[in-house]
């Protein structure tokens, strides 16, 4: 998702969780797959800004639409 922030057009993603698998993994799945993470229901996940880790956040659902809800910024010295 883009967002125009101060006039500067930024990418957010809401990172839930990673996985690496084979390709002959991949190309095995089919609809109605489950693919398991590492991840607990209900744990914060990463939320980036321009590829970097900007906060951390939950999902929740605001009328019939799921939503982020910012848990914790992530402090970053500018150098």
């Amino acid at each position: 998702m883009s967002v125009n922030l101060d006039n500067v057009e930024v990418d957010i993603n809401v990172e839930l969780a990673r996985k690496q698998v084979t390709i002959a993994a991949m190309r095995s799945l089919k609809e109605q797959d489950v693919i398991d993470f590492d991840k607990l229901a209900g744990e914060a996940f990463d939320i980036l800004v321009n590829g970097r880790i900007f906060a951390e956040g939950e999902i929740v659902v605001v009328t019939d639409l799921m939503a982020v809800r910012v848990t914790r910024m992530i402090d970053r010295e500018v150098k």
